[in-house]
């Protein structure tokens, strides 16, 4: 469905003229649903929502800045410590777990880059290993990002293209449940008597998710963000 076919459905099946239930009120709804709905899809398909975000190691650096959303729903990191080798995994630790001073002598002397470990602060990304050389897509992150969050119910792009390549649409198997959901929340909020197709919605999908196939939907990008050099370990 588009957003305009999304509307369209919601309102026959409603009966809600746009005075009784206007195009912003079913937008924020239509929104909170989407993430509900994320949750219980990402349930039986752990990782539909995760995308690859590669960034570059920078000589001699073991800070970097990352965009929040991608910090804090970061489900996997794995660097690249020369070119062509194979990604290691970085273990998450705290920097209170760390009692050293990060001083690049001592960190180089504690870890080596075959058992990375890393902690997040100030919005950074903070790597604690051997040496680190220039190595292009060095950093391999992975995090989970829901469906983008729709601006308006207009328009004839279909809500399960990707808005950008670093946001999700919203899987076409799932439009009519995300419209059968709605409808259902309009009448119980509005008294409204629910028929057989509203009261079935819960097996319905019960029934999709369990069909819903298991595939590889994370997808690549690459990276430009800013790296700060303040605190990297080689001014000591």
């Amino acid at each position: 469905m588009t957003g305009a076919q999304l509307l369209t459905y919601i309102r026959r099946k409603t009966h809600a003229t746009a005075a009784m239930y206007s195009d912003a009120d079913i937008l924020i709804d239509v929104n909170q649903m989407i993430e509900e709905l994320a949750v219980e899809i990402q349930k039986v398909r752990e990782h539909i929502w995760e995308i690859t975000y590669l960034d570059d190691l920078v000589l001699d650096t073991r800070n970097y800045a990352f965009q929040a959303n991608i910090l804090n729903r970061m489900t996997d990191l794995e660097l690249m410590f020369a070119a062509g080798d194979n990604y290691v995994h970085a273990h998450p630790t705290a920097r209170r777990h760390y009692n050293d001073v990060l001083q690049e002598s001592v960190i180089v002397n504690n870890f080596d880059n075959s058992d990375p470990e890393y902690f997040i602060r100030k919005k950074e990304l903070y790597i604690l290993s051997g040496a680190i050389i220039a190595v292009t897509n060095g950093i391999k992150i992975v995090y989970s990002s829901f469906p983008a969050t729709l601006a308006n119910l207009t328009g004839s792009t279909c809500l399960s293209i990707d808005p950008s390549a670093t946001t999700h649409g919203f899987p076409r198997e799932f439009h009519k449940l995300l419209a059968r959901k709605i409808v259902r929340e309009y009448k119980d909020l509005h008294t409204i008597k629910l028929n057989k197709f509203d009261l079935d919605f819960e097996d319905d999908m019960e029934k999709k998710l369990d069909a819903f196939s298991v595939v590889n939907t994370s997808r690549t990008i690459k990276g430009g963000l800013p790296v700060t050099n303040s605190d990297n370990g080689f001014d000591y």
